[in-house]
Parts: C-alpha cells; sequence; structure tokens
C-alpha cells in the first residue's frame, strides 16, 4: 500500500520554485560578470597578484553559475516516465559541480601565490600595489557579503542545496577578498620588505576557499549516494507516524533527499481484524501528517503489516540499531 504525489501540486510548486532559485542565480552571474571584470581591470592596473587572483575565483564562479541556471531548468521538469521520482537530484548534482569548481579554484589561487612567494624570496620583488587594487578588493567585500546574505535567505525559504552551495562561495569570496584587502594594505603601507604579504593573503585565500569547497561537495556526495535523513529527523517521523490513530508501531523506516523533496519509505503495524478500507484510512492520515510537517511534495511509500506479539515498534528486536531490516544501520555517516 502507497501513495503518489498530487502531480499538478507538485509540478507547480517545483516549477514556482526553480523559477525563483533561477533569478537568484542570474542576479549572482550578473554580480560575478562585474566583478570579474573589476578585478582583473584593478589587478593589472594595481599591480597585485592577489586581485587578480581574485579575480579568476570571480570568473569561475561565472561559470558555476551558469551551471546552476542550466540545473534549476531541469528541476522544475515533473515527474515523467522514466524518472518516478523526478528531476531533484539535478540540483545535488549541480552543488557538487559548484564544490567541485572552488576546489580547482583555490589549487590555482594556492600555485599562483607559491610562484610568487618563491620569486619573493629570490629577490625578483614585485611591484608595490596601488590603491586602485585596495579599492576593488573593498568593493568585492560589500557586494559578496550582500549576495551572501541574499542568497542564502533565498536557499533557507526555498530549501535549495544548490543555491546554499552559492550562498557559501559567496562568503568565500567576502573572505578571499578581506584577505586580499589588508594584504595589499600591508604592502602598501609597509614598503618593499612586506610586498610578500599579497601572495601571502593569495594562499590565506585558497585555503578558505578549500574548506568550504570540501563542505560542499561532501554534503552533496552523501546526497547523491543515498544517504539517510539525520537521525533527528528519522526519530521524528517515527513519532509522528506512531501518533496517527490506528497506527500501533513502525519499523524498516528508509529516507533520503532527492533535490529538496523527501522520500519516506516505512512499514506500519495495524491491528489485524481491520478490513482493507480501514488500513487504507489509516494510510491516508500517516501520508497527511508526512506532508503536514515535511511538504506536500514529499514521496511517501507505506507498507502495512498485521499487528503480532512481537511486531510491535520499539521491541528488542526492532531496537537493535537495524530498525528492523536487513543489511545494517539505518544511518552512515558519510563522507
Amino acid at each position: 500500500m502507497g501513495s503518489e504525489q498530487s502531480g499538478s501540486g507538485a509540478s507547480s510548486f517545483l516549477k514556482a520554485r526553480a523559477d525563483r532559485a533561477f533569478a537568484v542565480s542570474l542576479l549572482g552571474l550578473g554580480a560575478n560578470l562585474f566583478l570579474a571584470v573589476l578585478k582583473f581591470t584593478a589587478g593589472f592596473l594595481g599591480r597585485s597578484v592577489a586581485v587578480t587572483a581574485d579575480g579568476v575565483n570571480s570568473l569561475s564562479d561565472c561559470v558555476t553559475d551558469v551551471v546552476a541556471l542550466v540545473g534549476f531548468r531541469f528541476v522544475a521538469r515533473p515527474v515523467d516516465a522514466s524518472h518516478d521520482y523526478g528531476h531533484g537530484k539535478v540540483e545535488t548534482l549541480t552543488a557538487a559541480l559548484v564544490g567541485f569548481s572552488l576546489l580547482a579554484v583555490a589549487a590555482l589561487l594556492f600555485r599562483t601565490g607559491i610562484a610568487r612567494i618563491v620569486l619573493i624570496v629570490g629577490g625578483q620583488l614585485p611591484p608595490r600595489p596601488t590603491a586602485v587594487a585596495l579599492g576593488a578588493a573593498l568593493v568585492s567585500i560589500v557586494l559578496k557579503e550582500g549576495l551572501f546574505r541574499y542568497t542564502r535567505g533565498a536557499s533557507e525559504r526555498l530549501n535549495s542545496p544548490a543555491l546554499r552551495a552559492k550562498a557559501w562561495d559567496h562568503r568565500s569570496d567576502v573572505l578571499a577578498s578581506a584577505v586580499t584587502f589588508f594584504g595589499i594594505g600591508g604592502a602598501m603601507l609597509f614598503g618593499p620588505k612586506a610586498l610578500i604579504l599579497d601572495p601571502l593573503a593569495a594562499l590565506v585565500v585558497a585555503v578558505a576557499v578549500a574548506r568550504v569547497a570540501w563542505s560542499v561537495v561532501r554534503g552533496s556526495l552523501n546526497e547523491l549516494l543515498e544517504a539517510s535523513l539525520s537521525a533527528e529527523t528519522e526519530a521524528a517521523m517515527k513519532a509522528l507516524i506512531v501518533a496517527v490513530d490506528g497506527v500501533e508501531g513502525a519499523h524498516n523506516l528508509r529516507t533520503r533527499s532527492i533535490g529538496c523533496q523527501i522520500a519516506v519509505d516505512v512499514h506500519i503495524l495495524v491491528r489485524p481484524e481491520l478490513t482493507v478500507v480501514e488500513a487504507h484510512d489509516i494510510t491516508v492520515d500517516v501520508e497527511r501528517r508526512l506532508r503536514e510537517v515535511f511538504g506536500e511534495e514529499t514521496f511517501i511509500t507505506l507498507h502495512v503489516e498485521p499487528l503480532t506479539g512481537l511486531g510491535l515498534a520499539g521491541s528488542p528486536e526492532l531496537d537493535d540499531g537495524h530498525d528492523g531490516r536487513e543489511g545494517g544501520p539505518s544511518h552512515f555517516d558519510g563522507l
């Protein structure tokens, strides 16, 4: 006994959500294009390798913005004959691609910084950065912090892993530009001996970007590998299910994320003397309660079992960490 989504309601929700996420990503693309041009120009005119490196970061952000824009067009597609659970994983894949691109950028920034440090230590001092580079870094800090707050708010409202990844991408840019700002300022204030601060700032930027990138990649890969929802979420689900009138217990709970949606598969126990119609009515109540809490677009599959002497959820047979299923525990820590 199971459930199908209300197709029209879920489709309209996903389309409206994808349209809003698309608009947020489009704004980010415009801002990143502006910053990339600004930083490359300021890096050249202001003689700053750190600002130029930051410009490479902004240019890579443009690529990930385009990936996100394409991804949100696929996410909006409804369930079809070949995708029974819709296209939500496209958004997860998009978040993973953002993370991997950030790792590549971090590696490039680190290599550039090391190469410039080697030259400085060898006596090849670069020109002192100018106020043009300093101004570009300041503009980037202000603009990117605003984008971070706006995108993070949108990601929370839309429950979007791709927008969440882009938000932290913006925050990593804030940190990068802040380090660049202080590195350039130090090089300008303290003369030739402090010129090494500029490429050192590029190294700090690389480490900050790599940390954010790994967090994004780890979360996305866990979802792509079908990680369960958190233990707290599953416990809340089971408590909600067994609180429904007529449900005597629940076990074999399996959960996973599909982009902004979740899928729930669970066995519920009912009194054996109930008719099929009565048991079905109980499943309808369970589905309604789950959707009220976890979203109308939730995929739910219920299997009804008769209550027996040893079948009650919470009995020792179901409290061994395996949740009554074969194949191991219901959670794993992931990557």
